[in-house]
């Protein structure tokens, strides 16, 4: 992925002294399994994270829950979306190593590595250094499921701010996401991370995060 265009994004994924995102824990989504309640599309996103969706994607309403985030992302892109294996977020230096039979991948977002089985029709091992510590995530991905080692693994999600204006494209949805939504060992390396990033972000269990790539693929 090509470095964000500093002039409209402010964005690293990087840890930073200057901001916080740090919250009370009863503020914090349950990590610690998965979400059997509803349906993830159901879930709720952070305010924050909300308010910086609106402003990339240039709409009236924030999205209040990951489904209407999904509603915005297909509206946006249109024929477009879901996107095809060549338009991911591949970097060749990604945390998110993806393996089929024939190819490996390396991705910023493990979004993107968890989508892949839906666009390639057939399973995916993939292994993920998290952002704070490097621990190792490795999971096993096919249309069918997700199994992930450790069990308690958590995906990231958040989004960082623009210029109110800037005309959203492909490449600057990448740009302002991909590098908060990472997979950890559990909840307490997510918070580590969520403290010190310059982005807001909530987190939601791997499994959860399945779920999520399904509904992107529109299977």
């Amino acid at each position: 992925m090509s470095e964000p265009d500093s002039a409209n994004v402010e964005s690293s994924g990087e840890p930073s002294d200057v901001e916080s995102n740090e919250t009370e824990s009863s503020d914090r989504p349950n990590t610690t399994g998965r979400n059997d309640a509803a349906p993830v599309e159901e879930r709720r996103l952070r305010p924050e994270v909300a308010e910086n969706l609106r402003t990339l994607f240039g709409t009236d309403d924030r999205p209040e829950t990951f489904g209407g985030w999904l509603d915005t992302l297909a509206e946006t892109f249109g024929d477009d979306w879901p996107p095809a294996v060549p338009e991911l977020c591949h970097d060749e230096d990604g945390r998110h190593r993806a393996e089929t039979d024939d190819e490996t991948y390396r991705f910023v977002c493990v979004l993107d590595a968890v989508l892949l089985p839906f666009l390639v029709d057939e399973s995916v091992e993939v292994r993920s250094a998290g952002p704070e510590t490097g621990e190792t995530v490795t999971s096993v991905v096919s249309q069918a499921g997700i199994e992930t080692d450790p069990e308690d693994a958590v995906l990231s999600f958040g989004v960082a701010s623009v210029e109110p204006g800037t005309e959203v494209t492909a490449r600057l949805t990448y740009e302002t996401m991909c590098p908060y939504i990472h997979a950890f060992p559990d909840r307490d390396a997510y918070e580590q991370w969520d403290e010190r990033t310059d982005a807001p972000t909530t987190a939601m269990p791997l499994s959860d995060g399945f779920a999520l790539a399904r509904a992107m693929a529109r299977v």
